[in-house]
């Protein structure tokens, strides 16, 4: 018998609303702030300096938002790989986010190039250096942004009645399903890679030869949480009602692959004898012991039924591993990252308003997409069976 498709609908609705056009204004500002950085050169732009080669460009538009954007990654394994399809009217939003944020994370990569008039030079046969962490970053990053974008081609067929493409589309699908999940488990733990080259710089809380495999399961774990985040804010901001059922499983995978990584972080840690670290430096302990408080939180919630099955508490934990997914980031990248004596690095204005400007790409692109393009179910297929039909507002579903 032939698996239907599930059935979507644009969310339609205006979209020049008070919260869009100031985004959109946020947008147009890092706009110019970037032609000003490419005129002017990073110098003038940022605060980098010889003794911090990276900063927040690198840390939050580029690890970060690729981190923030395997939701959709996440649900491919889930779906494609354990063969679960229940979880099948999430990927569409899922899928919006991580294409999002990958280009932004690629656009990122490509603003902080130097010389960025010489991009084109990684792609020359010649100049290709296969022992570069960086080239396989760059390569698996770029690749699967085309992947996302290719992922996102049913709901442009759907808008324009272009329904007879669907048959020759889905017999290419499994090439695409495949690269979705092995581009991304490459490049996450090559992420991590770049912490081990820096060597004696970074703090032993952080430099491990397990920090690529970490990346990798925290990513996973903001994968989940994501789902989670975007489901709430469709909910908060769009007015849609919550599929509590479907989040609610979700969390039950998730908290595996969470206990899983707090088990290896602390196995880790132990084995090198690297906990003593938190007491030689007080800044490090610190935002040491807040990253995996924003771990442990979320797990205890997971593990227990009833707050499992709180609404508020699901999104306050989805919000927790986002945080501390990014916060485990700015850790080995940043606070535990030691300069040569003298330098000193804070992000100047320039590059906190092109940050802020390009999450709000995402925020914006989010918004018109699911309101001119089938991407989430009809209102009244988005609750559990037999489940009353709950007011709108996540409140209400708790």
């Amino acid at each position: 018998m032939k698996r239907q498709r599930p059935a979507t609908e644009p969310m339609g609705g205006n979209i020049l609303t008070r919260p869009f056009v100031f985004l959109s204004l946020l947008v147009l500002i890092a706009v110019g702030l970037l032609l000003f950085r490419f005129v002017y050169g990073l110098g003038a732009a940022t605060n980098l300096n010889n003794g911090y080669p990276w900063g927040l460009w690198v840390v939050l538009d580029i690890h970060i938002t690729a981190a923030i954007g395997c939701g959709a990654y996440v649900l491919a394994v889930i779906m494609y790989i354990a063969n679960n399809r229940e979880f099948h009217t999430l990927l569409r939003p899922a899928l919006i986010g991580s294409t999002f944020a990958y280009t932004l994370a690629n656009l990122a990569a490509f603003v902080d190039i130097g010389r960025w008039w010489n991009f084109y030079q990684i792609m020359l046969p010649w100049n290709i250096n296969l022992n570069s962490v960086m080239f396989e970053i760059a390569i698996c990053m770029f690749l699967y942004m085309i992947v996302l974008w290719m992922e996102l081609v049913p709901p442009v067929l759907e808008k324009f009645g272009w329904e007879r493409f669907h048959k020759p589309y889905n017999k290419v699908l499994f090439i695409i399903v495949a690269l979705g999940i092995v581009l991304p488990t490459m490049h996450q733990s090559g992420l991590g890679a770049l912490i081990v080259v820096a060597g004696e710089k970074i703090s032993p809380l952080w430099q491990t030869p397990w920090i690529g495999f970490l990346f990798l399961m925290s990513a996973i774990v903001m994968g989940f949480a994501i789902v989670l985040f975007e489901g709430a804010l469709t909910v908060l901001g769009l007015g849609r009602r919550l599929e509590l059922h479907l989040y609610r499983r979700l969390a039950k995978l998730g908290r595996w692959v969470l206990a899983s990584y707090l088990v290896v972080r602390f196995a880790d840690l132990a084995y090198r004898d690297a906990l003593g670290g938190i007491m030689q430096n007080p800044v490090q302990g610190v935002m040491f012991c807040i990253e995996n408080m924003l771990f442990l939180l979320p797990l205890l919630i997971m593990l227990h039924p009833r707050w499992r099955g709180n609404a508020r508490l699901l999104f306050f934990s989805a919000i927790c591993l986002v945080l501390a997914g990014a916060v485990l980031r700015f850790n080995a990248l940043i606070i535990g990252y030691t300069p040569s004596a003298g330098y000193v690095y804070f992000p100047s204005v320039i590059e906190i308003l092109v940050s802020v400007g390009l999450l709000a790409v995402e925020v914006v692109g989010f918004t018109y997409i699911v309101k001119r393009f089938p991407i989430l179910p009809p209102r009244k297929k988005t609750i559990a069976p037999g489940s009353a039909p709950p007011a709108s507002g996540l409140a209400s579903h708790v």
